[in-house]
């Protein structure tokens, strides 16, 4: 198979383990003695983190500003709130402390601190605005590795929409990743975390048309088995070191850029959750995990049923000697049993308020900035999408 040309570079740096928030004050001080501390419901002040970080900081005499109540599918309002706080006390770098919410918000506050008007104007691109802030992230969560990219995922509840805007400045300068911290994390954050994982390698990079790089392939195979192994393990014994750390070191590697080499993401799925996401508050990694089995049956075909059993062979052990289609099929059950026995996660939309007669404005939404169709190794209309959501019912 031919390999497409690509450039890698990938300029965060990464500080892994126990103790590393040490070196944040170091970092902080290579952009200035002012940042913006950003963060979510307050979690990290009961856990202690909060004190730590305070701690570093002051005693390296760094001025601290404070925004927190980042919401899950951060809100652009919530955006606009950070950046005025961040300009009105002229701060020169944001930190990033929370999970994949937190840090998506703040690398458009990095962005937005340049820009005095609606940050809305910069997640649809209507305004160009090339500067951003640096951004230190530091993940209290394994999840969609957002400390280790340069997109970002923020929600409009007036417009219903939830856009995934792209900026190079949006790649955080560095990030400390401490399994540690993540001790606390709940099971159910821990799983839908584990969820997200698990659709960054498998949906967005493995289940293609386009072919990719034989040993990147197998290398996305290991992860998946090791997502489930350690997801599964983290959900049942919180404080197990090895879980937390495989599974926070996954989270950077599915996007740190690796598996994207020599090929294409498709997204067809994280699009689809963002149709439900735009009308109905529901953890981005459970939305994952209620469509991706419904998915996987409604694409089973003659063309994909070899692609998803060779998978089910390698990640979940299904047994060769199979026919495709039995094999696939035995792959979605084993998916289905991971999400929702095993990690407990609820199985339908229904339990979230969703309504038939939503259905069909979700599916609009899913691919209206999409020019109707979801690209994957299947395409996807409005009206499959739609259907799917049925299935999920």
């Amino acid at each position: 198979m031919k390999i497409n040309n690509f450039v890698y570079c990938n300029p965060t740096k990464i500080y892994f383990g126990d103790q590393q928030l040490s070196h944040l004050a170091e970092e902080v001080k290579k952009h200035g003695d002012k940042a913006l501390l950003v963060y979510g419901g307050g979690s990290i002040k009961k856990n202690g983190l909060y004190d730590r970080i305070m701690s570093i900081l002051s005693g390296a005499g760094i001025e601290t500003a404070e925004c927190s109540g980042i919401e899950p599918n951060p809100q652009y309002t919530s955006v606009n709130r950070a950046a005025k706080i961040c300009r009105d006390a002229g701060c020169q770098v944001v930190i990033a402390v929370g999970g994949g919410s937190v840090i998506d918000a703040s690398k458009v506050v990095a962005q937005a601190a340049f820009y005095e008007g609606d940050c809305w104007d910069l997640v649809t691109k209507k305004v160009d605005e090339p500067r951003a802030l640096p951004l230190i992230a530091v993940p209290t969560m394994a999840s969609a590795g957002s400390e280790n990219d340069a997109w970002a995922v923020i929600s409009n509840a007036d417009t219903n929409e939830k856009l995934d805007p792209w900026h190079a400045g949006y790649q955080p300068t560095a990030a400390f990743i401490d399994p540690s911290i993540t001790y606390t994390v709940s099971p159910y954050q821990t799983a839908v975390g584990a969820a997200d994982i698990f659709s960054h390698i498998v949906e967005i990079r493995y289940f293609l048309k386009d072919p990719k790089i034989e040993f990147v392939s197998e290398m996305m195979e290991v992860m998946a088995a090791n997502t489930v192994k350690y997801g599964a393990i983290a959900v049942k014994d919180p404080n197990n070191t090895e879980a937390r750390q495989n599974l926070s070191w996954l989270s950077a590697m599915i996007t740190g850029g690796i598996m994207d080499m020599g090929g294409i993401q498709d997204m067809a799925l994280h699009m689809t959750e963002y149709g439900i996401a735009a009308f109905y508050e529901i953890p981005h990694g459970h939305g994952i995990a209620i469509l991706f089995p419904r998915w996987m049956q409604y694409v089973l075909s003659e063309e994909t049923a070899p692609v998803f059993y060779h998978f089910g062979q390698k990640c979940f052990g299904i047994p060769s000697g199979l026919g495709d289609t039995e094999g696939a099929q035995k792959t979605i059950d084993a998916l289905s049993h991971w999400l929702y026995e095993e990690l407990g996660l609820e199985s339908r939309l229904s339990a979230f308020g969703v309504t038939e007669d939503r259905l069909h404005d979700m599916a609009v939404k899913a691919t209206g900035n999409h020019g109707g169709i979801l690209h994957s190794i299947t395409d996807l209309t409005t009206d499959d999408v739609e259907h799917i959501f049925k299935m999920c019912l």
